[in-house]
């Protein structure tokens, strides 16, 4: 049975973790120093299910120690810990076993190959959409190949804008570019879409919130 509670201020909640919670492996997708992207998509959604995301994303904060909830804030903690140690493989996770929290462990997992991987796996995403083919795909499965291959590289590649007008104009010209893309690879029995789409402009460009995927 899932306990249910309210929340303190410090964001801990009075429940209690449940049988299925207190095993200390989550996923069996293990970080390896090469997939980040992807292994913190999986173990966020999982945490999340869990409703722990608090003890990752910083939103549960640590009472005092002299606090009555600072035991169960510890125990909460500790295990989230636990779950992220074992989900890596052995050689990553005992270089942030020693980390007092949950939160300085995804942060420092985060620092340590977000970083390190961005250019390459930038390259290898771009290298994988300039090379994308439709082939033998219908046109839905090909373009929703590229919608994930653009989502990817959205995480990869943020940007901060200090004018809203700027952002705007980069977004379409991404968009436009991404349009490109989808067309170039289209089989050569759709000549005439491509033409036709071609010929419409912007008209029949797809949405800039489908070519980027969610945010």
């Amino acid at each position: 049975m899932v306990g249910t509670g309210s929340s303190s201020d410090t964001g801990v909640t009075q429940s209690h973790v449940t049988p299925s919670d207190s095993s200390p492996q989550i996923t069996i997708h293990k970080l390896n120093g090469k997939n980040y992207l992807e292994w913190a998509q999986l173990v966020r959604l999982v945490i999340d299910g869990k409703d722990k995301l608090g003890f990752v994303n910083g939103e549960v904060k640590a009472p005092a120690a002299t606090d009555p909830k600072y035991k169960l804030w510890r125990s909460e903690n500790s295990l989230v810990t636990a779950w992220l140690i074992n989900s890596m493989e052995p050689a990553i996770g005992k270089t942030f076993m020693f980390l007092p929290t949950a939160r300085e462990v995804w942060e420092a997992v985060r620092e340590t190959y977000l970083d390190s991987e961005n250019y390459s796996q930038m390259y290898e995403l771009n290298t994988r959409l300039w090379q994308m083919q439709q082939e033998n795909k219908d046109a839905t499965t090909y373009y929703n190949e590229l919608i994930v291959l653009w989502q990817e590289l959205d995480l990869l590649d943020v940007d901060e804008w200090e004018s809203s007008k700027d952002c705007t104009r980069y977004k379409a010209k991404c968009d436009r570019q991404r349009m490109f893309v989808f067309l170039a690879g289209l089989n050569k029995d759709l000549d005439e879409v491509r033409g036709r789409v071609l010929g419409e402009k912007t008209s029949a460009q797809p949405s800039g919130s489908v070519l980027r995927g969610p945010p």
